[in-house]
């Protein structure tokens, strides 16, 4: 049995374990993962989604947080832009649609429908090792994953993003997203006119 948290808060995150199939990210670290989640659950405008089993161990989880302040998604702390941190299922859970599972519990509700959630896709962060998948065909699954919570895939010159064909921004922009919000995200797709990147290669 596997039980389904949004939006977990850090009391009840504090009561649980990180199964040994997790911390791809965090190389296999779960203290330092475990950290990360608990540490995200406690700021104001972050969320965190569990899914844990009846031994009572995360099994998988979705992070929103508000983007890096060393990104250009986060310098300038748009009110209203958020970033999907990290989507992670246990390896021996994989294959049951947890993943689908948590983006719904995620996204349901029209939780986060004012605001547009990104997420930046990077071949060396993907957890390929066990799918026998290429790195297009793990993007490509991945992307239809997302494909049914709205995100949808934006070009843009940011250098660590347009530099690999492979790599693919994808945003949520929810449905009642303001104009001005959407005005300021599409300001910062494009900053290097003329530039050498470009993700046209990725959406062919």
């Amino acid at each position: 049995m596997v039980t389904i948290i949004p939006s977990c808060p850090s009391p009840v995150l504090q009561t649980l374990s990180i199964d040994d199939g997790l911390g791809f990210f965090w190389h296999n670290r779960p203290d330092l993962q475990r950290d990360a989640l608990l540490r995200i659950a406690a700021q104001p405008k972050s969320r965190v989604t569990i899914a844990h089993n009846a031994d009572q161990k995360i099994v998988g989880y979705v992070t929103i947080t508000q983007p890096d302040a060393d990104t250009r998604w986060g310098r300038d702390q748009i009110d209203g832009l958020l970033e999907l941190g990290g989507i992670e299922v246990a390896r021996e859970w994989r294959g049951l649609g947890l993943s689908d599972a948590l983006l719904k519990a995620t996204f349901g509700g029209g939780m986060f429908d004012k605001e547009i959630v990104i997420a930046t896709g990077y071949r060396w962060c993907w957890d390929m090792e066990s799918t026998g998948l290429t790195v297009r065909e793990y993007r490509d699954m991945l992307n239809r994953v997302f494909e049914r919570y709205g995100f949808k895939f934006f070009e843009t010159d940011e250098p660590n993003i347009a530099w690999y064909p492979d790599n693919a921004l994808v945003a949520r922009i929810g449905p009642r997203v303001s104009p001005p919000l959407l005005a300021r995200f599409n300001g910062l797709l494009f900053e290097r006119l003329g530039s050498d990147y470009t993700t046209s290669e990725f959406m062919r």
